[in-house]
């Protein structure tokens, strides 16, 4: 579908770019539940069975609720698990929430760094932290940053962080312990010494977040320079210790006992069989299932994969969510893809029951499967016909949005030559606009609006037509065009409205020019415009009009000081030979 959709919408082929390391990962088949109890206490349970062989599990979910469910039921089992994108406990005022979202967002980077690891229990909703990498182990550079913050930033701050939450700590405590070697704590030791002596050369502490900066800026400082070149700034002065060397130094060695610890439990979690993801739901789309499943098995890691659903609700009021209503921990707990596009769960119901009465035994064939993927596929239809239409719609704007950038760049980045020409064009393509609007070429000169045209011209001109034109009335502009109709040959290289003011001298040498004749055709042929018996006079009336317009203009530019070569390049650009 994705490829289909790419080919079609965008007209871009799409190739399948093969994997780095061939894919060893194990994708279980989907296991369907009559009910949602049943559904999210086996999950319950398969995240107890992986914890106590030490396996990291990777629950995902598709909204908060559902995480903060499954999270109520890992509590009362004592499973010490990180949830992501649940909704954080804030007691501040409202207009502090926004940073301390940003703040949530990189503890969530944090914690999926690190959710490789042994023991290791993830909750993400809508697969938080997408774009931090999940390796087997631990990462070794996040777990050094941690390291050395936790080291350094009680003797730089005595302020108390957004800390962590109580299952977050009983998490990170079932984690293996980082052997850190005896000069690595020794710098990290100097570090510390360092900072405190700074804090009361100074007189006060570093905020806490300053201080997370001044050891996060020492971090990239020594990851640029390198173990060897901060030894040698150290060797320099012996009795100068700068902080953000010492800090950088203590980072790159505790970073190297890491790396080993990481790499050994790492081949721990291999022989248990790697990452363990769980769907509790299928979402809208096969992409973002596939998404989900890709967190395991990265880069020819071993890892298997599992999706759950459940083909209805039970009617029960769960205790562990009393912050919610009934029927919205009902609605909540329902498979939502099932709820979106109303499908009929009641045949699944049916048949699970056929099979078994214990709600909590799945089901697992190629008939529950085949529904499943056909209701995916049905909902991939609806959203790509959606995104069809917004795309058939944006098409439309395009093209005037690429006539307007077109046009701009000509007036930014054209010479003086285009641009001019654009404005005299412009000019031509108003008056047009205001002598069709108000005339018809149907009907006598005396029923057209020539009022109303008049004060639009004068309108448009303003100061270039004050004077010259400000004068001429209805019945002036009436008598002219009467009179237009009693002349068998009209010379429209010299033409002019009779009795009607003519245009300013400056325009004469630019009236000999082709190009006159060159707009008068291009009026002549103009396809858009009412067929009648007044045509002739109303494209007489256009020509006259900008010719008026545009020589008027040439008049003032001539007259604000410009040389005679400048204008002369003006009409040459305009009315070329």
């Amino acid at each position: 579908m994705q490829e289909k959709e790419f080919l079609k919408m965008f007209q871009m082929p799409v190739i399948e770019v093969p994997t780095n390391l061939p894919n060893i990962r194990c994708d279980l088949p989907i296991q369907a539940f009559a009910t949602a109890r049943g559904k999210w206490d086996y999950a319950r349970a398969e995240v107890e069975s992986m914890y106590q062989l030490g396996r990291p599990v990777l629950v995902g979910t598709t909204s908060v609720e559902n995480s903060e469910y499954l999270s109520d039921l890992l509590k009362e089992q004592n499973i010490p698990h990180n949830v992501l994108n649940a909704r954080p406990k804030v007691t501040f005022l409202l207009c502090l929430i926004a940073l301390f979202l940003l703040q949530y967002a990189a503890r969530e980077a944090e914690i999926v760094a690190q959710a490789g690891r042994k023991y290791a229990i993830t909750i993400s909703t809508n697969m938080a932290g997408r774009g931090t990498d999940i390796i087997l182990g631990g990462n070794p550079k996040m777990l050094a940053k941690e390291i050395v913050e936790d080291n350094l930033l009680p003797f730089m701050s005595q302020e108390t962080p957004s800390g962590k939450t109580d299952m977050e700590q009983l998490s990170e405590q079932s984690f293996s312990k980082v052997r850190i070697g005896p000069s690595s704590l020794a710098l990290v030791a100097k570090a510390a010494v360092i900072s405190k002596h700074l804090c009361k050369s100074k007189g006060r502490d570093w905020s806490y977040k300053a201080a997370q900066s001044i050891i996060s800026e020492s971090i990239q400082m020594g990851q640029s320079l390198g173990i060897a070149e901060l030894e040698k700034q150290l060797a320099e002065d012996p009795t100068i210790y700068p902080l953000n060397t010492m800090i950088g130094l203590a980072y790159l060695t505790v970073l190297k006992d890491c790396e080993a610890h990481c790499f050994n439990e790492g081949l721990e979690v291999k022989m248990l069989g790697g990452l363990h993801v769980i769907g509790t739901s299928l979402h809208e789309s096969r992409r973002i299932d596939n998404q989900l499943r890709g967190r395991a098995g990265r880069q020819g890691d071993p890892g298997s994969t599992r999706f759950m659903v459940s083909a209805s609700f039970f009617l029960e009021n769960y205790s562990s969510l009393c912050l919610y209503t009934k029927f919205n921990v009902l609605n909540s707990l329902q498979d939502e893809m099932f709820q979106k596009f109303n499908f009929d769960t009641e045949w699944a119901v049916k048949l699970i029951s056929k099979i078994t009465n214990n709600e909590d035994i799945p089901i697992e064939g190629q008939t529950i499967v085949k529904q499943l993927l056909a209701l995916q596929i049905n909902a991939e239809k609806y959203f790509f016909g959606i995104r069809k239409s917004l795309v058939e719609f944006d098409e439309v704007l395009e093209v005037q949005r690429k006539h307007v950038y077109n046009l701009r760049q000509v007036i930014l980045s054209g010479d003086s030559e285009s641009c001019t020409d654009q404005i005299f064009q412009y000019m031509q393509a108003v008056v047009d606009e205001i002598v069709l609007g108000n005339s018809d070429p149907e009907k006598h000169p005396r029923n057209w609006n020539l009022g109303m045209l008049l004060d639009e011209f004068l309108q448009i001109g303003r100061s270039v037509l004050a004077e010259s034109f400000a004068k001429v009335g209805e019945e002036d502009l009436l008598t002219s065009l009467e009179q237009i109709q009693r002349l068998h040959v009209v010379d429209v290289g010299s033409f002019s409205l009779p009795n009607l003011p003519l245009p300013p001298n400056t325009f004469r040498g630019i009236r000999k020019k082709i190009s006159s004749l060159k707009r008068w055709l291009r009026i002549c042929t103009d396809e858009t415009t009412k067929k009648g018996r007044y045509q002739v006079t109303i494209n007489l009336l256009r020509k006259y009009l900008g010719e008026f317009l545009i020589a008027s203009y040439l008049e003032v530019v001539q007259d604000s000081g410009y040389d005679d070569s400048y204008i002369q390049e003006i009409e040459v650009t305009y009315m070329p030979l």
